[in-house]
């Protein structure tokens, strides 16, 4: 049986970690959308609730959003959407302390992440989708999928990976 098709909100300021992680999500037959820094998510969502569309499963913001405070919309989402997760990348950290991802989870993150590194994309991409998809409740990651989303990005694309 297939697993069911998720749905994460991406709000990252920058196009090169942005294209990576959609990458690797859609890898995953995750549907992605790249929303703006700038988007007011309490109107996105009443909005999306009064449509009936359905919210999404998770929100994977970069800590470096200058339009919004990230914990404080960890807050904001665990008290108006807790079915809605949160995973919070500092985009500008190779590691995160443990001191740093407690912070995260009191205020209602499901994780704290590192950004991808150059030198070690393939496997900071595995481990940071089996941790989504672990959050997702799925527990099958098609590295064949995910290899070939890496890879096969246009020469441009490539380059620009490579420039993290």
């Amino acid at each position: 049986m297939a697993d069911p098709v998720n749905f994460i909100l991406i709000i990252q300021p920058m196009s090169r970690q942005g294209t990576i992680w959609q990458s690797i999500l859609r890898s995953q037959g995750i549907s992605v959308i790249w929303e703006h820094p700038d988007v007011n998510l309490a109107e996105s969502f009443k909005h999306l609730k009064s449509a009936r569309v359905p919210l999404p499963d998770l929100l994977l913001i970069d800590t470096r959003v200058q339009t919004l405070n990230a914990y404080s919309l960890c807050r904001w989402c665990r008290d108006h959407y807790p079915e809605v997760q949160i995973v919070l990348v500092n985009g500008a950290q190779k590691t995160i302390s443990p001191s740093e991802r407690e912070w995260a989870l009191c205020q209602g993150a499901a994780d704290l992440l590192p950004r991808l590194q150059r030198d070690r994309l393939v496997s900071g991409a595995v481990v940071r989708i089996r941790r989504i998809l672990e959050l997702l409740d799925r527990h099958t990651l098609d590295s064949g999928a995910l290899v070939n989303a890496l890879m096969g990005a246009s020469r441009e694309d490539r380059r620009k990976m490579m420039d993290l």
